[in-house]
């Protein structure tokens, strides 16, 4: 990673980092130039601090410069950033703090960086300083770090379980690197935005790395700038010329959502012609809502080609497949007869197969466990004993799909499947339906199979709390009309805002939650404890 920084210093003066706190405002920038003098000189001044090469750093990982800078000064030391979440307001703080705690303990982290967030929070380990503004080593030439070098540790999204440590090798990184870069065709003249935090593996590589290892501007902002101007971003994308992003599916039914009443007139004052790759990843993809996104978006001229849905996860450092540039979206009914989106061709460095639940290798279009050997795989779990592999040497990821001419469909996790009558569907399809519906909030469902029941789990607004007998009714009415499936009335439960737990990068925590309903702990308008078990539900 430090040699395509080093390499970046012959670029232009004007290319380089640009942090923005709001999308209307002046940016802060920070150019390709100058950043061996100053990544060396955090070295120095963290080595001055007794940080030595191969110590493991606890790492809230803030969007700012200075953090960014700590990072690859850390790197370029030979230290170890263990990559995390920053606190966040309005968040529990008792909570947080013991979850650095634990990591701390789990990881052997010996110091934390001292970032702004974390003032007020009791530290599990002795704090590192961030060093003085400005800090330099002038004429610092960056070293190329060997293969087998840790570059840092970054996290799974915890939504089974706490978050699974992934050590991320220099050549690992550097090779899942060249795959993205590889796909979008980024040239260093080009510009890319990003407003994914940088803890998370689609913010940290995907967002931030590849445009260092590109070559090309940065164009860089806190989750929350995006959350509070969702139209704000796609006009300064437009005005800032940016070719490209990288977002999950959540940030399309956002800006659907918040800018749907928007004249065309108004829309059409944003010239988005020259985006051409925006990868949409993370989550489960709402056609309806990217359908009715592009519709929107077109008297900007944005492109029905520019999204390229993927597939990646954090033991392969991110990226396995895409979409390449330019191919349209592919949807096909999958086994279970629902619309299904290609995430493209897996990268060629991988070997993929798919196999059923009784362990038999699957033909084209059968449903199975996705398992990956070679590519950037991860060797293990970080300081955790085993291979991440089994005997044959691949990794089962959890997730299942399909392929099709070559293209590999994603339909859910093992964990979030529902069988009905034998068919296999998953927690999304049913979560997606009942958002459809006009009074639910759009990411406030969960949708479960307890107890051989489909329990149904979702905030609405207040005209359906005032009739909840017939507002359910529609819910039920709507999933036979979409999915084909019956769920019983009474296991349609209506929440309080903010009942659903996540993870740090939005992710539904499942296994909490149905253990939070299995304990009569989600206190809602309709919810009693859970239903003896009865008659399925049917399709």
């Amino acid at each position: 990673m430090l040699e395509y920084i080093q390499r970046n210093q012959e670029c232009p003066p004007e290319r380089g980092l640009y942090l923005y706190e709001k999308f209307s405002d002046q940016p802060e920038f920070v150019g390709y130039r100058e950043f061996p003098e100053r990544i060396a000189g955090y070295a120095d001044a963290f080595r001055e601090q007794g940080i030595e090469p191969g110590e493991r750093v606890l790492f809230p990982f803030e969007t700012s410069s200075a953090v960014i800078l700590a990072f690859l000064g850390l790197m370029e030391l030979g230290a170890v950033p263990l990559s995390v979440k920053p606190f966040v307001l309005n968040t529990p703080r008792e909570g947080y703090q013991e979850f650095l705690a634990r990591v701390a303990r789990d990881f052997g982290a010996t110091r934390i960086l001292q970032v702004p967030s974390l003032a007020g929070t009791e530290l599990p380990v002795e704090p590192l300083p961030l060093p003085p503004a400005g800090v330099r080593s002038p004429g610092a030439r960056l070293r190329t770090p060997g293969d087998e070098e840790l570059a840092f540790v970054q996290f799974s999204s915890g939504s089974t379980s706490f978050p699974k440590g992934i050590p991320v090798r220099q050549d690992l990184l550097r090779a899942n690197l060249a795959m993205i870069t590889r796909t979008d065709g980024r040239k260093p003249e080009e510009r890319v935005s990003s407003w994914l935090p940088l803890y998370h593996d689609m913010g940290l590589v995907g967002g931030m790395l590849s445009c260092f290892t590109a070559g090309c501007d940065l164009l860089l902002a806190e989750p929350v700038t995006f959350l509070f101007d969702a139209y704000g971003w796609w006009e300064h994308m437009a005005r800032e010329r940016a070719i490209g992003t990288v977002i999950p599916n959540f940030a399309v039914d956002y800006s659907l959502k918040l800018m749907q009443d928007l004249d065309p007139e108004e829309l059409a004052a944003l010239d988005l012609s020259r985006m051409r790759s925006i990868y949409l990843g993370s989550e489960p993809i709402n056609l309806p809502n990217l359908y009715a996104f592009l519709d929107l978006m077109a008297p900007a001229g944005l492109r029905r080609d520019v999204f390229m849905p993927c597939y990646g996860m954090a033991e392969v450092v991110l990226l396995v497949s895409s979409r390449p540039v330019g191919g349209e979206i592919r949807e096909v009914p999958s086994p279970s007869g629902l619309p299904a989106v290609s995430v493209g061709r897996p990268m060629a460095e991988f070997t993929v197969r798919l196999r059923d639940e009784d362990g038999r290798e699957c033909a084209e279009r059968e449903l199975g466990e996705i398992e990956l050997a070679g590519g950037s795989l991860a060797a293990g779990y970080f300081d955790r004993p085993g291979p991440l592999t089994g005997a044959d040497g691949f990794y089962a990821t959890g997730d299942i799909g399909f392929l099709d001419d070559g293209e590999l469909f994603i339909t859910g996790r093992i964990s979030d499947r529902i069988k009905v009558n034998g068919q296999s569907f998953f927690a999304a399809d049913f979560e997606q339906a009942v958002e459809q519906v006009p009074f639910v909030r759009e990411g406030r469902t969960a949708v479960a199979q307890i107890q051989g029941q489909i329990v149904v789990l979702t905030e609405v607004d207040r005209p359906a709390r005032e009739d909840v007998e017939g507002s359910r009714a529609r819910i039920v009415e709507h999933l036979v009309q979409t999915i084909g499936v019956t769920v019983r009335a009474s296991d349609v439960h209506y929440l309080r805002p903010g009942q659903l737990p996540r993870t740090s990068s939005g992710k539904l925590q499942r296994r909490a939650i149905v253990q939070a309903y299995e304990q009569g702990r989600l206190v809602g308008l309709t919810l009693g404890p859970p239903a003896p078990a009865g008659d399925e539900a049917t399709a």
